[in-house]
């Protein structure tokens, strides 16, 4: 018996599930290939972000998953610190990268959200290499064009499907 008398929600463990598939898209080798996002900590997160924009895009689309985004969000942002602290940035300094993080994240997320319902791969193209890649890089128009289509996907695709990889197709080769 737990020492906590209450059973987690339905969207706790929603949540849970989503930020593993996230989190699995994220770190794909072929992401971080020669020539693709940077293998660093700004890389991984800039990877994280398209991932999250791409279930925050789902999940703000189905009636009633204001909750499980919502829980979903609280966690991603969790693991963000969980890295920082991991990568050795003090505790005295965490509260500071986070605003940054957050104010970062929310920049992104309405970047990207734009580009994406519109289908506009050029202006998702143009956010990306601004944000994750750098200006004119020559990955940025494959990226682009994968998220738009995996964004596709998922919209048609049950909720369910983002849980798991199923929900996650391959990236780019």
């Amino acid at each position: 018996m737990g020492i906590w008398p209450f059973k987690s929600s339905r969207a706790n463990d929603d949540a849970e599930l989503l930020l593993a598939a996230v989190t699995d898209a994220s770190r794909r080798p072929a992401l971080f290939a020669a020539g693709r996002i940077p293998d660093t900590l700004e890389g991984r997160f800039e990877a994280m972000t398209l991932n999250g924009a791409l279930a925050l895009i789902r999940l703000r689309s189905e009636p009633g998953a204001e909750r499980l985004a919502q829980d979903f969000t609280d966690k991603l942002f969790r693991s963000f610190d969980a890295g920082l602290r991991e990568s050795g940035i003090g505790d005295l300094s965490v509260a500071k990268h986070m605003r940054r993080l957050a104010g970062s994240f929310y920049g992104r997320l309405d970047a990207y959200t734009g580009a994406i319902t519109a289908g506009d791969s050029v202006a998702l193209a143009g956010a990306l290499s601004r944000n994750a890649l750098g200006e004119g890089h020559p990955f940025a128009d494959a990226l682009a064009a994968y998220a738009v289509g995996v964004a596709a996907l998922q919209a048609k695709a049950p909720l369910s499907s983002l849980f798991s990889t199923e929900g996650w197709p391959a990236p780019p080769p």
